[in-house]
């Protein structure tokens, strides 16, 4: 992979980032009707998990692994699963790491 892609995550996908975490929300949302929307739970979070690790993401630390875990909770409990876990989970960890890269020191995920 080339470094630059490693080294975070630029403004381009952090907003593709949102707007895919925000077609997984709605469209959760709608699958609920169906009793389906745990399908698309499981789509989001296999696309997610796979994105930020080709960006250099690690997901061992554990307040990332709780922000990704917990949205992947939420979303599979289906009367609470309309809420837009997905979009704030990525919120979270995206600008984590948009923070970590602009400011080294800074760290919002801390206690």
């Amino acid at each position: 992979m080339d470094s630059d892609k490693k080294s975070g995550i630029g403004n381009p996908t952090l907003i593709l980032m949102f707007a895919v975490a925000i077609f997984f929300d709605i469209l959760q949302w709608l699958l609920v009707f169906i009793a389906m929307g745990w399908l698309a739970g499981i789509f989001a979070g296999l696309t997610f998990y796979v994105w930020f690790k080709m960006h250099g993401q690690s997901f061992m630390k554990p307040k990332r692994f709780l922000t990704f875990g917990g949205a992947f909770l939420i979303e599979s409990i289906p009367i609470i699963s309309s809420l837009p876990a997905w979009t704030g989970a990525i919120a979270i960890l995206a600008l984590d790491s948009k923070i970590k890269k602009v400011a080294p020191g800074l760290d919002i995920m801390k206690k």
